[in-house]
């Protein structure tokens, strides 16, 4: 577990219990960064900031829907950060009194650039958790146009893929990937609508300053944009797997064209061989000899593939050089 402590006197890496309780007992507001999959740790330091067990409890649970609840109290939300790499990360906040705390797993430096513009901020937060937590949830928030960055190039390399005819074993491939998208987008729309939900008439909270109640309406209404934004690439997935379903069902349906003229040009082939194959005891007799093979066997053969061939050509259903 990684303990990073952000304050208006800078950024301390390796906190400890010890650290956490020298802040919490002279009274100064900070930000607590905990990464790392060991809760122990976290526990004892957000019992430290005065945090209540059952608040504990539900900071250390992952794999949440993400949330926003503003109470007069305390502050606690469960969004997403990503890394450089786009890679999306569950992180939990939690804000009193004391402070903010931030759980999560991933990379420890993802949030490097977070911490430093917090502590440029810090100065101006006064102790007042509803506004420091407002603050640091935008911050967070606009870590997501990573995301963002990621999934327009991936749009775009499958788009130029696409057009140059990628196969259908490839696309698929990537499906679970586009499935993912849509899954999360769908996810970040009910975030989207609790965060609506919890800022609606912030300003009559109890505690609530007029400072924190505009950052808090302020991350409500990126967080609306940003749905948009992620809901225009999910329209852009959903296009692009349209676009190669179509393009199957296209490659599928002159497959059967070329199976379908094939089956017609062999077709009388099939009824004469049929009708030969009989062994009738008249035919045996009266069909004896080279001359026979020759015009039933050689030249009728041929002339009913050439005849069935000259037909579709003339009904024009096959070219030479012309692909089905």
């Amino acid at each position: 577990m990684t303990a990073t402590l952000i304050e208006k006197e800078g950024v301390f890496s390796e906190a400890d219990a010890e650290a956490v309780r020298r802040r919490v007992d002279a009274g100064e507001f900070f930000w607590l960064d905990l990464v790392g999959e060991d809760p122990d740790p976290a526990s004892e330091k957000l019992a430290i900031m005065g945090v209540e067990p059952a608040d504990v409890a539900w900071a250390s649970r992952f794999g949440q829907m993400g949330r926003l609840h503003v109470g007069r109290n305390r502050l606690r939300a469960v969004t997403w950060c990503a890394d450089s790499e786009g890679h999306l990360i569950e992180i939990h906040l939690i804000a009193c009194k004391a402070g903010v705390a931030t759980l999560w797993k991933g990379a420890p430096d993802a949030l490097d650039d977070i911490r430093m513009k917090f502590y440029m901020r810090a100065g101006g937060v006064e102790r007042d958790f509803h506004l420091a937590g407002g603050i640091l949830l935008q911050l967070i928030l606009g870590t997501l146009d990573q995301l963002l960055l990621r999934l327009d190039t991936y749009v775009d390399d499958m788009r130029l893929r696409l057009d140059r005819g990628l196969p259908s074993a490839e696309f698929a491939s990537v499906l679970p990937g586009l499935q993912k998208l849509q899954s999360f987008s769908a996810g970040f729309s009910r975030f989207s609508s609790a965060t609506r939900s919890a800022t609606v008439g912030i300003e009559a909270v109890a505690g609530v300053t007029a400072r924190a109640a505009e950052e808090l309406n302020d991350y409500a209404e990126q967080v609306e944009d940003f749905e948009e934004q992620l809901f225009e690439r999910r329209r852009w997935a959903s296009d692009l797997t349209h676009d190669w379903s179509t393009r199957i069902a296209e490659a599928q349906g002159a497959q059967i064209d070329r199976l379908t003229l094939v089956s017609m040009i062999f077709l009388p082939l099939t009824a004469i061989t049929g009708f030969f194959g009989m062994n009738f005891d008249w035919m045996t007799e009266a069909l004896s000899g080279f001359a026979p093979f020759v015009i039933f066997g050689l030249l009728l053969p041929a002339a009913s593939v050439g005849g069935v061939i000259l037909l579709l050509w003339r009904k024009g259903l096959i070219r030479p050089g012309r692909r089905n």
